[in-house]
């Protein structure tokens, strides 16, 4: 894969990401407020966490209109460096089968400010 096929394809990521959380914000789904309030308070405390740990902020009868919200808020995050990855754990969930999955935490130009 030449370098201009990786930037092209790391675009097109963005560009499905902002997609889905653009509609994620429409006036009857509160997924994405949610999601994004309890990540933004797991970055303030400086320790390591996971999408686990953000799903458990988020109230049971809140429901993504999709299960890419979180996993794109997650992205959008990471690529503007506020959370950066520092290990990897495999989740308990079952519809994640064991799989790994991303240990997150902020980025240092958070942890600065």
């Amino acid at each position: 894969m030449t370098a201009d096929q990786l930037a092209l394809g790391f675009a097109d990521r963005r560009t499905g990401q902002e997609s889905n959380l653009a509609a994620a914000t429409a006036t009857h789904r509160a997924y994405r407020e949610h999601a994004e309030r309890a990540l933004a308070a797991l970055v303030a405390d400086g320790r390591p966490f996971t999408a686990d740990d953000i799903r458990r902020a988020i109230p049971e009868d809140v429901e993504p209109h999709s299960p890419n919200v979180l996993p794109s808020v997650l992205g959008i995050w990471a690529a503007r460096r506020v959370i950066v990855p520092c290990g990897e754990y495999r989740s308990p969930r079952r519809a994640r089968r064991a799989s790994r999955n991303r240990v997150w935490v902020a980025g240092r130009a958070t942890s600065a400010a």
